[in-house]
């Protein structure tokens, strides 16, 4: 038997963003069954960078594609290499993975501190030179994911500049970021990411899916 889990955050109003905006998320209920209406009912606002999301190539290209551009069949991972270790012990611990891995997770431990300013303010910096070394070891790599909110540091956001474009563009590399990581320490079975079907988007945010192995 399969245990499945989300590697995604719930949204709620205390979702980070990044660089610590505030009041961009929110929930309006305009029907309420308490006041007399038939139904309950709110709307939804957030930006499509917020919670657990998907970053597509239209996200640093005018020319890059979008939500739109990627059948169902490509959100389907049944070749996953999962690492848990710091960024700076990637380029070592890629070597133990089968090269024909269609996504990588990494679970930096960093994820604990979500919550907290330290979140957003100082996260480590992902090096722009992964995206051509996970190429180069993972050729058939679709989605790089991870428990950090953002590609891009804010102690470095030049290099962060650097290595968005470098995946999603120069290496056809999507990133998945803000995971939800805390209930794996090794790799699923199975993992199904369901984005949000925005029409032509630069990003969305996304429900992953992981199926783990039960003994």
């Amino acid at each position: 038997m399969d245990k499945i889990v989300f590697l995604s955050y719930y949204y709620d109003l205390l979702t980070p963003v990044y660089g610590g905006k505030s009041d961009l998320i929110s929930f309006n209920r305009i029907k309420v069954i308490e006041n007399g209406d038939t139904t309950n009912e709110c709307v939804i606002n957030l930006p499509n960078h917020s919670g657990t999301h998907i970053d597509f190539p239209r996200h640093f290209s005018n020319n890059g594609n979008t939500c739109s551009d990627y059948s169902s069949e490509f959100w389907v991972f049944k070749k996953i290499g999962f690492l848990s270790c710091s960024i700076d012990e990637l380029p070592n611990m890629i070597k133990g993975l089968p090269s024909d891995i269609e996504i990588l997770i990494l679970k930096t431990g960093f994820g604990t501190k979500r919550g907290h300013e330290s979140y957003w303010q100082s996260q480590p910096v992902i090096p722009a030179s992964y995206g051509n070394l996970l190429r180069s070891t993972f050729p058939y790599l679709r989605v790089f994911g991870f428990d950090l909110i953002s590609l891009t540091s804010k102690l470095d956001r030049f290099e962060g500049k650097k290595a968005h474009i470098s995946f999603l563009i120069e290496n056809d590399i999507l990133i998945l970021e803000d995971m939800n990581l805390t209930q794996i320490n090794d790799s699923p079975r199975r993992i199904i990411i369901s984005p949000l079907l925005i029409k032509d988007a630069d990003g969305s945010p996304c429900t992953v899916i992981a199926f783990l192995n039960e003994f």
